[in-house]
């Protein structure tokens, strides 16, 4: 299905433009006729894992594995020869000047589509090879199935899939250079300061960032979040995929070497259930990961069982976009030879597309009951800003105490006023988060707070509920004008008050209540969501809260 809110992107050879999120047309490079011939014909003649002739760059008996330049080459000529799927691009350079190649792959590929989005990465650290060979064989498999397998058909034909192959070229060209290994994992960036040589990419994002401190380390963290320029192309292109205030993205694994493991978030802390992430989270890790990991033959876990690591990409996915993210560690040996290529890409077939599939909710893992409550229309556990606008048509009156997202602290007078509990993770939309120095310190002043949620389409077909939780509290100064308010607000037509909680004068404590509302009157519209709280007197208490907001499937 096409977007509608996004212009169609060039097509041909392309540079992604982080600004607009689209790829924008540019001049090929030349390259060899022999080079991009022999790598047309590796992908079909060639066993898997090979594609050029042997790499003069790479130690006996690991001539099978690809250099920059092959894999340029490849990823070139696959693009030429299925224009009508494949597009490829560059997210940006790395610290050495040499393109981070990554290719689109979708049956309209030339037109940004409102299909659930997956990507893939590899080669984050420079000595793990069989990351890169890990990207490739699923780019293979996509062109190669595509009109003759009809899984692979209908995953193309159903979702934007994203090849990001390698991150670190500069770290794994330095590998091997010299015909030696170097046992090199970082990029090549110099530290500044200091005589040391390279950033760990994996312990380099902002998601809990910090850990090594020390730049001779293999696992050096950076002088800062995003110092490399490969993180900051990574960090762009999954901006670039917000559209209309969510991430398009939804599943994502990253390619790493070795240990086969299959890991889900967090590696920063050892909790199974810590504050950033809910139940359903962990639920539907666990049984995607398994899933997984009882098809390729690996172990499934949580990342931090391996050991406790800062600053990743999986963990800055998941904690920043609720992109579901899982690190694949390939192999069972470090630098397995030419032989490994085959058997070990193989086995994760299966994997990949069944992460593919669930692309379009993951939540639907968990089953019937989950997939009808998480998978409709719109579902937020706000515990990551997916656009709602504070004072959305300017006309608030409140002085303090607007809507925030974050997590409220508890206060209390005659009882608790704003809970200091959320319904799920650790955060909420509430009337002012701080508790100060009594119970009306933060509280909502002045008058009315509104807040909208992104715009919508609703499905058309009946039995569509709008759910949520919310909480309404205050004293016994309080008068009818004091209210909690929800509404839809369609495109065209008038705003429907679908939940009114008017005050009265007594002590009314806050408790976390349901709503559920039939969304049959707006099937087939698009509508936003409206949540607003008014404190009409001079000196009264009222305290207001959300959080859970969903639009169910059709019953």
């Amino acid at each position: 299905m096409v977007r509608s809110d996004v212009a169609s992107v060039p097509f041909g050879g392309c540079a992604w433009d982080p600004a607009t999120g689209t790829l924008q047309a540019m001049p090929r490079r030349p390259r060899s006729a022999a080079l991009l011939l022999s790598a047309v014909v590796g992908l079909s003649l060639l066993p898997a894992g090979r594609a050029a002739a042997a790499s003069p760059d790479f130690p006996a008996g690991w001539e099978h594995f690809h250099t920059y330049a092959e894999m340029s080459a490849e990823i070139a000529a696959t693009a030429a020869a299925h224009p009508k799927i494949v597009q490829r691009f560059s997210i940006g350079k790395s610290h050495q000047g040499r393109e981070l190649w990554a290719v689109k792959v979708s049956d309209n590929v030339a037109v940004d589509e409102s299909e659930p989005e997956v990507l893939y990465d590899g080669l984050h650290h420079g000595d793990e090879h069989m990351s890169l060979e890990m990207t490739l064989a699923i780019l293979r498999w996509l062109v190669q199935g595509y009109g003759r397998d009809e899984r692979v058909t209908r995953v193309v034909d159903s979702r934007e899939i994203w090849i990001l192959f390698a991150v670190n070229p500069d770290g794994a060209e330095y590998d091997i250079s010299g015909g030696t290994y170097q046992r090199w994992r970082k990029n090549r960036q110099p530290t500044p300061g200091t005589t040391s040589i390279g950033t760990d990419l994996n312990r380099n994002y902002d998601y809990r960032w910090g850990g090594s401190a020390t730049p001779s380390s293999r696992m050096y963290q950076g002088p800062a979040a995003f110092s490399a320029p490969e993180t900051r192309a990574v960090r762009d292109f999954l901006a670039s995929r917000v559209v209309g205030g969510l991430q398009q993205i939804r599943v994502y694994a990253t390619f790493h070497e070795y240990g086969r493991l299959v890991m889900w978030p967090y590696g920063y802390t050892t909790a199974d259930l810590p504050a950033d992430m809910t139940a359903d989270d962990l639920a539907a890790f666990r049984k995607m990961g398994r899933a997984m990991a009882a098809s390729n033959g690996y172990t499934p876990q949580q990342a931090s069982d391996l050991y406790v690591t800062t600053g990743t990409s999986r963990d800055y996915a998941f904690g920043r976009y609720r992109i579901f993210a899982f690190t694949f560690e390939l192999s069972t040996k470090d630098y397995p030879g030419n032989a490994w290529i085959p058997g070990e890409t193989g086995r994760n077939r299966d994997a990949v597309l069944y992460l593919a599939e669930r692309a379009w909710c993951p939540y639907g893992a968990l089953g019937a009951t989950i997939a009808t409550a998480r998978c409709g229309v719109f579902d937020d556990d706000l515990e990551v800003w997916r656009s709602w606008r504070v004072n959305p048509l300017g006309t608030d009156t409140a002085s303090s105490g607007t809507w925030r997202q974050g997590d409220p602290a508890p206060t209390s007078s005659n009882g608790p006023k704003q809970l200091g509990t959320t319904t799920s993770g650790r955060f909420a939309l509430a009337t002012g988060l701080a508790a100060g120095s009594s119970a009306n310190s933060h509280d909502l002043d002045g008058g009315r707070t509104m807040v909208d949620s992104r715009s919508f389409r609703v499905h058309s077909a009946l039995g569509q509920r709008l759910t949520f939780r919310w909480s309404f509290a205050h004293d016994a100064r309080a008068t009818s004008a004091d209210e909690f308010r929800v509404q839809v607000v369609p495109s065209t037509g008038s705003v429907v008050t679908v939940l009114a909680v008017k005050g009265s004068a007594v002590d009314r404590d806050g408790a976390w209540r349901t709503g559920s509302v039939s969304m049959d009157r707006w099937v087939g519209q698009t509508v936003r969501l409206r949540f607003s709280a008014t404190d009409a007197g001079a000196d009264n208490l009222v305290e207001a809260a959300f959080d859970d907001v969903r639009v169910t499937r059709p019953g």
